[in-house]
């Protein structure tokens, strides 16, 4: 029987989680349930049965203390008002902080909300070097959103994470959907010649990406044997291009700013992704479907989607200059040995994502 299913987001942007917010409505919709939502302004979705809530602000002025404060205190009145005049059966939100928004439906109307984390924010902040009163702040309002959901993270290290921080707030179901590999990317050439090597490092410039590591490692990587591509725009996009001035080091590091997904893996031999955390690592997905190789740091999250011969550690900077010399010297076989790996062990990753993100909204898949 179609259900009628309410969820919010402030307002759409590029990334993957809107992505996947907007792939999982439409999921939703093709299946012939009805989606009620609130936002500033509307998704990107024309479906008869997609129906926007306009949150009365002004498009042009969401940011800020004032737009946040007023919209954590009005939403939970406003989405309260939907979910008995449309009669909503079932919840879903992407992230804490609006599932959070979406709780007193779920304690007034006993309607199940399903929560969905694609990252950990308390760690983002401690990689960030935020504020302690912050953290706490954001630990709190964290369990405030996750107790009594049916919640599922994009790992399983993110799942087991959060549950076991809180001891009090407890989701009553828990358990994991990932990211499933792109269908649709166009597979490279099984024989690729290279000449300069092209390697991208894909993603918001930022601590956590950990760019800055990168850069210092191509300090020791000549530019006749490969170029570093940065791919992204971010809070640390000026420090970063500061350390490319002062190090002389245009001539192999360029910044490619924020582009098109499918634009990024033609011109992309090897992925370089050190990151100090992930939630769900979509350029590494976007590689093994592209069947680019990637280097990757060896952090959990990477641990469940790549193969140990991806896999370098954390801030060992000689073992990643040592390991890019030898795919510089002899790069057709060492790519290879890395694609072959990851073809290996990606196979799990390849499923009918919009099938399982349905079924997890509504309450027919699994949980553990």
């Amino acid at each position: 029987m179609p259900s009628c299913i309410l969820t919010c987001y402030y307002r759409p942007k590029p990334g993957g989680f809107c992505k996947r917010l907007f792939r999982a409505t439409e999921a939703l919709l093709t299946r012939g349930h009805s989606v009620h939502y609130l936002a500033v302004v509307p998704f990107p979705i024309e479906h008869p049965n997609c129906h926007f809530h306009r949150f009365p602000w002004p498009a042009d002025k969401t940011s800020g203390y004032l737009f946040w404060a007023v919209f954590h205190l009005l939403s939970p009145l406003l989405l309260l008002y939907l979910s008995f005049r449309y009669r909503i059966e079932r919840l879903f939100a992407f992230g804490y902080t609006y599932s959070l928004l979406l709780q007193p439906i779920r304690l007034i109307k006993n309607v199940p909300l399903v929560l969905f984390l694609r990252g950990d924010t308390l760690e983002k902040h401690r990689v960030t070097k935020k504020n302690d009163l912050l953290i706490k702040l954001e630990f709190f309002l964290e369990g405030a959103g996750i107790i009594g959901t049916e919640m599922f993270g994009v790992s399983e290290s993110l799942t087991k994470k959060i549950t076991e921080r809180h001891n009090f707030f407890r989701a009553r179901k828990t358990g994991v959907i990932r990211n499933d590999i792109p269908v649709h990317v166009e597979k490279k050439s099984e024989k690729c010649t290279y000449n300069l090597l092209r390697a991208s490092c894909v993603g918001v410039l930022e601590v956590g990406k950990n760019q800055l590591f990168l850069l210092k490692i191509f300090e020791h990587i000549q530019a006749e044997q490969m170029q570093l591509f940065l791919y992204g725009t971010g809070l640390d996009e000026v420090l970063l291009q500061d350390f490319v001035k002062k190090g002389n080091l245009a001539n192999k590091i360029i910044f490619k700013g924020w582009v098109q997904a499918e634009q990024i893996w033609p011109e992309t031999d090897l992925l370089l992704m050190p990151s100090l955390h992930e939630g769900a690592p979509n350029a590494v997905l976007e590689a093994l479907a592209s069947g680019t190789p990637v280097l990757a740091s060896d952090i959990p999250e990477h641990r469940e989607i790549l193969p140990p011969i991806c896999l370098l550690p954390l801030t060992d900077e000689k073992t990643w200059i040592n390991k890019i010399h030898e795919i510089a010297e002899d790069p057709e076989e060492e790519l290879h040995q890395l694609i072959a790996a990851q073809e290996l062990t990606s196979e799990h990753l390849r499923f009918d994502w919009d099938e399982k993100i349905v079924r997890c909204i509504l309450g027919t898949v699994p949980t553990y």
